[in-house]
C-alpha cells in the first residue's frame, strides 16, 4: 500500500506524457500559487504599496519594486509613486523612474540629474508637477522633469504615502514576477520523476521502483516453485 501512491502517480503522469502533443501541454501553463511556490516563482511576504488618493501606483515586494507590469532595476528603497500630468514618477531614495501614460518607461533620473539625494519624500503640487524632499530642501520640477527649482513652502503639496493595494494590482505584480506561469509539461514530467517533491520525492520514487522489482522477482520465483510442485 505504501508503494501504491507514487506508483499510481508515475503511471498516470506517464500516460499523460505519452499524449503531450495531443493535449498541447507544452503550450499550456499553470499559475496556481502553490505550484509556482515549488519552483520559486511566488512572491514572499506582503507588498508595501505607495500612491496618492488611496490608489497604488507602485510597490516593493519581496525585495523588488513593481510598477504595473514592470520590475524596476533599482536596489534603493521605494519612497513614493506620484501620478503626474503625462505619466507616473516612481521614486526611490536615489532615482526617479518616469513612466508614460501607456505604462512604458520614458527615462530615469539619477544623482547626476537630480537636485539632491537621497530623496526622503515625493509628491506633487497643485499644478501636477513632481516635488522631491531631500536633506538639502524641497525641489519642484518643470513639466518635462528637466529642471528642478527649490521650493520655499510645504503648502499645496500632496505627498505620496503607503496605501493598500487592490486585487488587480496584486495580480499584475504577480504576473510581472512569474510571467505566464509554469509549463504544464514540466510539472507533469517532474511529477513523473519525483523531482516535484524535492530530494525526498526522488528517494521515494527510487524505493518504489526497487520495491516493484523486488515484488516482481519474488513473485516470479514463487511462480516457478509452485509450477515445479504441481509437476
Amino acid at each position: 500500500m505504501i508503494l501504491l501512491l507514487p506508483l499510481t502517480i508515475a503511471c498516470v503522469t506517464g500516460l499523460i506524457l505519452n499524449h503531450t502533443v495531443d493535449l498541447k501541454l507544452s503550450s499550456r501553463n499553470t499559475s496556481a500559487e502553490w505550484i509556482q511556490a515549488r519552483y520559486g516563482m511566488a512572491l514572499k511576504g506582503e507588498p508595501e504599496a505607495f500612491g496618492l488618493d488611496g490608489k497604488a501606483y507602485a510597490a516593493t515586494w519581496d525585495g523588488k519594486i513593481f510598477h504595473r507590469k514592470h520590475i524596476l532595476d533599482d536596489n534603493s528603497a521605494l519612497i513614493g509613486a506620484v501620478p503626474l500630468r503625462d505619466g507616473t514618477a516612481v521614486v526611490t531614495t536615489s532615482a526617479v523612474h518616469y513612466f508614460g501614460l501607456d505604462g512604458e518607461l520614458i527615462e530615469i533620473l539619477d544623482s547626476l540629474t537630480l537636485p539632491s539625494t537621497p530623496i526622503q519624500r515625493a509628491g506633487r503640487n497643485q499644478d501636477l508637477a513632481l516635488v522631491l524632499e531631500t536633506a538639502s530642501g524641497t525641489f519642484t520640477s518643470d513639466e518635462n522633469l528637466l529642471e528642478f527649482s527649490k521650493s520655499s513652502a510645504d503648502q499645496g503639496i500632496y505627498w505620496s504615502i503607503q496605501v493598500t493595494a487592490g486585487e488587480s494590482d496584486l495580480k499584475t505584480w504577480k504576473t510581472a514576477f512569474s510571467g505566464a506561469g509554469v509549463p504544464l509539461d514540466r510539472v507533469i514530467l517532474d511529477l513523473h520523476s519525483g523531482r516535484f517533491f524535492g530530494t525526498i520525492g526522488k528517494w521515494i520514487y527510487d524505493l518504489t521502483v526497487i520495491g516493484v522489482l523486488f515484488l516482481s522477482a519474488t513473485g516470479f520465483v514463487l511462480f516457478l516453485r509452485t509450477r515445479r510442485r504441481a509437476k
